[in-house]
């Protein structure tokens, strides 16, 4: 992906400044994060876990060395960030330090993997952990550099994408780009939404 800079590890921590900043506003991370006595340093924890994990089992690039827009996947029989997987590509350490209500509300996680996995069930696909537009670059195409590095890749090997959006008005962005939405799902908990979306191999956009 020569368009694309693929991020090392000494980036990691301006890497996780962009996606707080871009995720700043998100409603679902605000309500979970909401118990935490260092709110920033859970959240850099937090962002750190799919960067360290993408590294290892996936891919993790940047829309330039500036480190403005960031995106990291996996292929499908990756997506589940076990505990194991989690151990083995450094990021356990970091989801430690996130305090034990925070723990606790991520648990409501486990329902979007069993729909994952249910929906992608026999399809071979390339699962979005993160992607995320500082702020300040939002809006200058910076997002599309990331999807079409991705969708490309997932054309070649004919294979899904798959991602998962908290906010409706991503909707917009990720239908111009070939994904439908599977799934509204509302979190029983914190009554707050999710969208699931996928891609077919090959969809126009």
């Amino acid at each position: 992906m020569p368009s694309l800079y693929p991020l090392k590890k000494e980036d990691i921590p301006k890497a996780v400044d962009s996606l707080k900043d871009a995720f700043k506003d998100d409603p679902l991370w605000a309500e979970i994060f909401k118990e935490e006595s260092n709110k920033d340093e859970a959240l850099s924890a937090f962002f750190t876990c799919p960067l360290l994990y993408g590294m290892k089992f996936g891919k993790v690039y940047a829309a330039s060395p500036r480190l403005e827009g960031i995106a990291a996947w996996v292929h499908g029989k990756y997506s589940d960030m076990s505990m194991w997987r989690m151990l083995r590509c450094g990021a356990l350490p970091y989801g430690m330090k996130m305090g034990k209500e925070t723990i606790k509300n991520l648990n409501i996680i486990k329902q979007v993997v069993s729909d994952r996995e249910r929906m992608m069930k026999g399809k071979p696909y390339i699962y979005i952990l993160i992607i995320g537009i500082s702020s300040p670059y939002q809006g200058k195409g910076l997002g599309s550099v990331l999807m079409d590095a991705i969708k490309k890749e997932a054309d070649r090997d004919g294979f899904y994408i798959y991602l998962e959006t908290e906010k409706e008005e991503n909707l917009k962005f990720y239908k111009k780009h070939g994904f439908s939405v599977l799934q509204r799902i509302v979190f029983r908990k914190i009554n707050l939404p999710m969208w699931e979306l996928a891609r077919k191999p090959g969809s126009l956009d």
